[in-house]
C-alpha cells in the first residue's frame, strides 16, 4: 500500500493531454452528438479525459492501450491501484463499456467508474480500501470505431457493429459480443448473415477489437493463472443484471459448477438490489453465443456480469448521472467480492473455498504433466479430461467427476478394454507455487478414484506430494495396491499443512503401475487448501 498522493502534476498532464491529441484519427473532430446529447463523451473526449487523469494521478492510475481497432484508434484502459506500475499479488477487477456502438451509456459508466475511484482515493474509506488491495482494469471503448461512426455528422446512425469489412461481400461490421471463441456459432440471437445486425464474424475472434480483448485478458494469467476474478460489461437498454450462461437454458450445465452458480446468482441478485434492475440468467433475455460475458467465465472462471442500462435507447444526457449512480454501490460490492466470489456462500464454504488455492479442475490453472521430466508412463499419463467409464470386474475408471466435467485422469478415453488406455509406468503432475499464509490449521483437501484389478500389488500407487520453496519432497498421503480387485469409487482426502504455514509450495500428484498387465486406474478433483483456523 501507499499514502494517497493528491498533488498535482501539471507539467506531466499538459504534455499528455497533447500527446493523446495529437494521437487522435483526423475524423475525430469531426464526430459529435447531437443536440440534447452533448453531455456523452466522443472518442477524442474520453482519450482527453482518460489521458488528463493518468497525467494528474500516476501513483494510482496508469494509462494504456490494449491494441488498435480496424481502423487504427487506440483502444484505451488503465490500470488504478496503490502501485499502479507495479504488478502486486491482488485479485483484479475488470470493467469496460462501448462494445455496442449504439449503447453510449456504456461508455459514460467506465469514465464514471475511473473518477469514483480516483476521487474517492484518500477521502472515501471504502474506496480508499478497494485500490489499495485490489487491481482494477477499465476498458472504456471496446469498439471506438463503430462508437465515432454512431454520431458522425452530429447525427444518430443507429450502428451496433464494428466497421470491419466481411471478405467477399459488401457488407461492413460485426457484432463484438458475439464473436469471442466460447461456444461462438452456436444457435441463438446470434447470425451468419454479414448484414445483420447481429452478425458473429467468419470465425471466432475475427474482429480485431474481440482479439485485443481476448489478448488482454490472457496478459492477466500470471503463473498459469487467471488474476482477473470479477467483471462487468455494461450495455444499453433494459436495466439487467445478467450472468453467464447466455449461450444455453440450462442453469448448470456441464461447464459450470454448481458452488459457482449458487455464487454467480447470489451476487447478481444482491447487486441488483442495489440498483433497481432485474436479475437474471444472460438466456432468460434470449439465447446468445460468442458473447464477452461467457468468454470471460467460460475460459477462466471470471465471475463475469453484463448490466443493461436504462431503459430506452438512446437516452438523452439528463439520464446520465443518475443511471450511472445508480449502479455505484454494484460496481464497489463486486470488486470487494473479488478475493473469493464464493464466500457469499457462508462460513462453511468460505473456509472449504477461499483459502490459498482453490482448483475444481475445470479450467487450465497452471499444472505441468512430468514436472521434471523423469516420468515412465507409456500411455495413462495425467490429463484434465472429461474421463468415460471404465469397468472390469467392476467399476474402474468413473465417468462422472465431482464438480463440473473435468478431473485429473490417468487416460480419459475408455479403449477397446479396460486396459486400453489405462496407467502405464509413472506419471506426475504439479501445481503452480501456492503461498500458504502464516495461521494454523491449512488443510490441503482433495477428491480421488484408485482403481486397480486382482493382479495390483504394492508397486502400484496414489500419492499426494507437497513440495516445498527448495524443491524438497514431502509424501502426505499415499495408497498402494494390492492382489484384490478395488473398484472405484471417489473419496475424500484431507491433510493438514501446518509444518509449511508461512511458506510457499507446491502440490504433487503422483500415480504409478508399478507391475505388468496391471490395471490401474487414478483421478483427482477439487484440489483446494482450506483458510487458516
Amino acid at each position: 500500500m501507499t499514502t494517497p498522493n493528491r498533488a498535482p502534476r501539471l507539467i506531466a498532464f499538459l504534455a499528455t493531454i497533447l500527446a493523446a491529441l495529437v494521437a487522435f484519427p483526423a475524423s475525430a473532430a469531426a464526430s459529435q452528438f447531437p443536440p440534447g446529447y452533448e453531455g456523452y463523451h466522443t472518442y477524442a473526449e474520453v482519450a482527453a479525459d482518460v489521458a488528463a487523469t493518468a497525467a494528474a494521478h500516476p501513483d494510482i492510475v496508469s494509462r494504456f492501450s490494449i491494441g488498435k481497432s480496424y481502423q487504427g484508434r487506440e483502444m484505451w484502459a488503465v490500470k488504478i491501484s496503490d502501485n499502479a506500475t507495479v504488478d502486486e499479488n491482488e485479485p483484479e477487477v475488470l470493467y469496460d463499456g462501448g462494445t455496442h456502438s449504439d449503447e453510449h451509456m456504456g461508455v459514460e459508466m467506465a469514465l464514471k467508474i475511473m473518477h469514483w475511484y480516483v476521487n474517492g482515493y484518500g477521502t472515501n474509506t471504502r474506496i480508499t480500501n478497494i485500490v489499495n488491495t485490489r487491481e482494477i482494469w477499465i476498458v472504456f471503448i471496446v469498439n471506438p470505431d463503430g462508437v465515432e461512426y454512431d454520431i458522425s455528422g452530429a447525427k444518430f446512425h443507429y450502428w451496433r457493429k464494428n466497421r470491419q469489412p466481411t471478405p467477399g461481400t459488401t457488407a461492413i461490421g460485426t457484432d463484438l459480443n458475439r464473436n469471442f471463441g466460447y461456444k461462438w456459432g452456436m444457435e441463438g440471437n446470434t447470425s451468419s448473415n454479414p448484414r445483420a445486425i447481429t452478425y458473429r464474424g467468419p470465425k471466432a475472434f475475427s474482429a480485431p477489437e474481440t482479439r485485443n480483448m481476448r489478448d488482454f485478458l490472457a496478459s492477466r494469467v500470471v503463473n498459469g493463472r487467471q488474476q482477473i476474478r470479477v467483471a462487468i460489461t455494461f450495455h444499453e437498454a433494459g436495466r439487467l443484471v445478467m450472468w453467464p450462461y447466455g449461450y444455453t437454458y440450462t442453469n448448470i450445465p456441464s461447464d459450470m459448477t454448481t458452488n459457482d452458480h449458487a455464487a454467480l446468482v447470489a451476487i447478481g441478485k444482491h447487486m441488483a438490489a442495489t440498483n433497481g434492475y432485474k436479475p437474471e440468467q444472460a438466456s432468460d433475455l434470449y439465447l446468445t453465443s460468442g458473447t464477452t460475458r461467457d468468454f470471460e467465465y467460460g475460459r477462466y472462471r471470471i465471475f463475469s456480469y453484463t448490466f443493461e442500462m436504462s431503459n430506452r435507447d438512446y437516452p438523452n444526457q439528463t439520464w446520465i448521472a443518475p443511471e450511472t449512480g445508480r449502479n455505484k454501490e454494484a460496481v464497489l460490492y463486486l470488486a470487494e467480492r473479488a478475493a473469493c466470489p464464493l464466500s457469499v456462500l457462508g462460513a462453511t464454504v468460505r473456509t472449504a473455498r477461499c483459502g490459498a488455492f482453490d482448483d475444481d479442475l475445470e479450467v487450465a490453472r497452471g499444472w505441468v504433466v512430468n514436472p521434471d521430466g523423469t516420468d515412465t508412463a507409456t500411455s495413462g499419463r495425467f490429463d484434465r479430461a472429461n474421463p468415460a467409464s471404465t469397468s472390469s470386474s467392476g467399476p474402474k475408471q468413473l465417468g462422472t467427476v465431482t464438480s463440473g466435467s473435468k478431473a485429473f485422469v490417468t487416460g480419459a478415453a475408455a479403449g477397446s478394454s479396460a486396459n486400453a488406455n489405462d496407467l502405464d509406468g509413472r506419471t506426475t503432475v504439479r501445481s503452480t507455487a501456492i503461498d500458504l499464509p502464516a495461521g494454523a490449521g491449512q488443510k490441503l483437501t482433495f477428491r480421488y478414484v484408485f482403481a486397480f484389478s486382482a493382479s495390483s500389488s504394492s508397486a502400484d500407487k496414489f500419492a499426494a506430494i507437497v513440495e516445498d520453496s527448495v524443491g524438497t519432497q514431502t509424501t502426505v498421503f499415499l495408497r498402494t495396491g494390492s492382489a484384490t480387485d478395488h473398484d472405484g469409487l471417489w473419496r475424500s482426502a484431507s491433510l493438514s499443512l501446518d509444518a509449511w504455514a508461512g511458506s510457499t509450495i507446491r502440490i504433487r500428484f503422483q500415480a504409478v503401475d508399478g507391475g505388468s498387465n496391471n490395471l490401474v486406474e487414478v483421478e483427482v478433483d477439487d484440489v483446494r487448501v482450506t483458510r487458516p483456523s
